[in-house]
């Protein structure tokens, strides 16, 4: 990946939807160069997927202490959930992390399956205010 791909990449984070002519004239080539270089990241897996990220308001921070040696029918469970964002085996403070994005509804049923497994911690996003 040269300089060219990174502020390719760059201008993706800052706002996928811009076209690749757009792209192209920040970065100092044409639309259809910008279009296969994006083609090569993606070819090369240095781009995963294109996606979109939907706003939430609930947003949750859980770290998971084992109580068993359950971890692949404990793994399988938590990815079994759309909610989950991402899902870490961890060192130090827990087993696991899972950062999630449930409901006030469908939480408590999500923490009463875990507990099958696990204890936890539970800490929620607060909007910090600048």
């Amino acid at each position: 990946m040269d300089k060219k791909d990174r502020a390719i990449l760059d201008e993706l984070k800052k706002n996928s939807r811009q076209s690749w002519k757009e792209i192209g004239e920040k970065v100092y080539l044409s639309g259809q160069a910008v279009g296969q270089r994006v083609q090569e990241l993606y070819d090369n897996h240095i781009i995963e997927k294109f996606t979109i990220k939907e706003k939430t308001n609930q947003l949750q921070f859980i770290t998971i202490y084992m109580n068993s040696n359950q971890f692949t029918s404990f793994e399988n469970m938590v990815m079994s959930f759309k909610e989950i964002i991402e899902f870490y085996k961890i060192t130090g403070d827990g087993c696991y992390f899972i950062k999630s994005e449930f409901t006030d509804q469908n939480l408590p049923h999500f923490l009463d399956k875990l507990e099958l497994y696990c204890r936890y911690k539970v800490s929620h996003q607060s909007k910090v205010i600048k």
